[in-house]
């Protein structure tokens, strides 16, 4: 079945009772020739119909992705958290310890959700041929670059994501901003 059979179906059932019957007795099983009733032509009317409203739109969700991917980064890696602290306070050291479990964890959320790959195949240093039409945001030219070159050593791979799975908000409108929980100990 095309989709827009399903599609067409879908409306007339929406939006006319006796084909919405002839539909559902198909459904059921029914026989075919039992499943459709004759339906009357239609009968010219004196006043001119009104046109059919459209289907209501898919509404927005609730909360932003951004939100989602922070919340799920301060809940898996507690990214929020190590950023909001005020640093002065601790040693170089002391950072460090902090930040190597939370930067692991960040990396394993982001590949789960992203899947993040090098831009290109090429190991840092190697030589890359820029193609003509190449996209500003696929190569970036940095230091100093001549006009009209091709080609030099790859300073940076760049990153792709190859899936966005973000997880679907369920909430409440109030909550939408939420990042992470107030903890309340007993």
């Amino acid at each position: 079945m095309s989709i827009v059979v399903a599609f067409r179906a879908f409306f007339a059932a929406l939006f006319n009772s006796q084909k919405s019957k002839a539909i559902q007795a198909l459904l059921d099983g029914a026989g075919a020739a039992a499943a459709v009733p004759q339906i009357p032509a239609p009968v010219a009317k004196s006043e001119p119909e009104k046109p059919l409203s459209a289907p209501a739109a898919v509404a927005k969700p609730i909360r932003n992705d951004a939100v989602t991917l922070l919340a799920t980064l301060q809940r898996e890696a507690r990214l929020i958290d190590l950023v909001q602290e005020p640093l002065d306070q601790y040693s170089d050291a002391q950072v460090g310890a902090a930040a190597r479990p939370c930067l692991s964890q960040c990396r394993a959320t982001i590949a789960r959700i992203f899947d993040v790959r090098p831009l290109v195949p090429q190991s840092e240093g190697q030589s890359v041929e820029v193609p003509e039409s190449a996209s500003p945001l696929r190569y970036q030219w940095v230091g100093d670059a001549a006009a009209g070159k091709r080609s030099g050593n790859l300073v940076h791979a760049g990153w792709q994501a190859t899936r966005c799975e973000i997880a679907q908000w369920t909430g409440s409108a109030d909550d939408a901003s939420v990042i992470a929980p107030a903890q309340i100990e007993p």
